[in-house]
């Protein structure tokens, strides 16, 4: 609900997208590869940049005549050509720009609605509307330095990797397997899993420095069939060889982890992973499905005693507060505090309210003043809890309610907050209808 974090997300993704629309391109040129461009200087360089080589460039972004982003007194910006995702984006423009050129760029902002997010159109306070980007293209650094540059260090880490190996391969005390797993140290006697079965266990990943980069020690165990793949192939050979109480650590080599990819910036190319695993049991398949039923046995029971302590929660709070009014169909109470004028909300019309979410109790959850701006959205679309959409259908502009909600026309079996919000939390809604857009 923040608008200030959606422009801003919006803001940042607009940064590689655009689509033609020559009416608000006066004054550009459309170029080769599609980009709308016009130019401030020309440098005297020849060499213009290739899709795969890198550049630095300086760069200023405006939208709506507002400058969202400058690299002026920062380092220059530093990316690699891609592929244009969108004909006359950001790459288009650099592909007909030459070393110490400056130009502007024009794009349309609907392309990050409609094609980035996945909108039917953009909004409406968007919609046509052009974005600029100032570009500067200091220098190029061509694909193949890169890709040199790339295996040199590809090759040392491979070689770092090949002398750990070496080292623990050549001590007796660990166990290599065929595919090349190195175990470690592993204690316990219980059974091992099979193919098939049912595992639960926790885990942690480490580096071979030691670093723990992932782990669910303190969170809740990993739940699985043996057979379904977890992380890679050479930890998922680890789990089968751990005993039922048991622990065990033991590496996996990159070639059966993530190899010269790496994962994102948390594993590096080449790098071997350290597992330790404390496998907490091991159940068939009639066991496992035994456990889920008893599992969804006990949820559905807390769920209906939660339900039957909210329907007591509410009817306390009626009878406390003497309310006279009753229920609409649905279990939504409707409180009227002001009329409004004018003809009442409808399915689908935009609108704009001022809201305040509490608790029965009385504490604030959340509220729309606190952004200093009504809040707008479509009824219909789920963009706000039922009841707020059942009971805007009933006010006018200016009218002003308090609901009193049933968790199924607010946030239902969803937890919003441990303590103030828990699953199946009736809600008291101050609701006020400012406008029908």
């Amino acid at each position: 609900m923040n608008k200030k974090l959606f422009f801003a997300l919006a803001s940042a993704m607009l940064l590689m997208v655009s689509c033609n629309n020559d009416s608000i391109y006066k004054g550009f040129k459309k170029m080769e590869s599609g980009a709308y461009m016009k130019f401030y200087e020309r440098g005297d360089s020849d060499q213009s940049p290739r899709v795969g080589d890198g550049v630095k460039v300086e760069l200023a972004q405006y939208f709506n005549d507002s400058l969202l982003m400058t690299t002026a007194g920062d380092r220059p910006f530093e990316l690699r050509v891609t592929e244009a995702g969108f004909v006359g984006d950001v790459p288009d423009a650099l592909l007909m720009m030459h070393i110490g050129d400056s130009a502007r760029l024009v794009v349309l902002s609907d392309s990050v609605f409609i094609n980035l997010m996945q909108m039917e159109k953009a909004p409406e306070e968007y919609s046509g509307l052009p974005i600029y980007y100032d570009i500067k293209l200091l220098s190029i650094k061509p694909l193949e330095e890169f890709e040199a540059e790339r295996k040199a260090v590809l090759d040392s880490l491979r070689m770092v990797e090949n002398d750990y190996l070496i080292g623990l391969q050549a001590d007796k005390n660990n166990l290599v397997t065929e595919s090349g797993v190195i175990v470690l140290e592993k204690t316990g006697k219980g059974r091992v899993a099979k193919l098939g079965d049912y595992i639960d266990f926790d885990f942690t990943i480490c580096n071979k420095d030691g670093d723990t980069l992932l782990s669910s020690f303190g969170d809740e165990p990993v739940e699985m069939q043996l057979g379904e793949e977890f992380i890679s192939k050479g930890v998922d050979e680890g789990l089968g060889m751990v005993p039922e109480g048991g622990t065990m650590r033991y590496v996996v080599p990159s070639e059966l982890a993530f190899d010269s990819l790496g994962y994102q910036s948390m594993i590096a190319p080449y790098a071997p992973l350290v597992m330790t695993v404390k496998l907490n049991s091991i159940m068939d398949e009639a066991a496992y499905r035994k456990k889920q039923a008893a599992l969804e046995a006990e949820k559905a029971a807390e769920a209906e005693r939660k339900q039957a302590l909210e329907q007591e929660m509410i009817a306390n709070y009626i009878k406390d507060n003497a309310i006279s009014e009753e229920p609409t169909e649905s279990g939504l109470y409707i409180i009227r505090r002001e009329e409004g004028e004018g003809n009442m909300a409808q399915w689908g019309e935009k609108v704009a309210v001022h809201y305040v979410l509490k608790t029965l109790k009385g504490m604030t959850v959340e509220s729309s003043y606190d952004y200093d701006q009504p809040y707008e959205f479509t009824i219909g679309k789920n963009e706000m809890i039922p009841a707020m959409e059942e009971a805007l259908m009933t006010m006018a502009p200016g009218a002003k309610v308090t609901l009193i909600s049933p968790s199924k026309l607010a946030f239902g079996e969803i937890e919003v907050d441990p303590e103030m919000l828990p699953a199946y939390s009736p809600l008291l809604v101050e609701l006020e209808l400012v406008e029908i857009k």
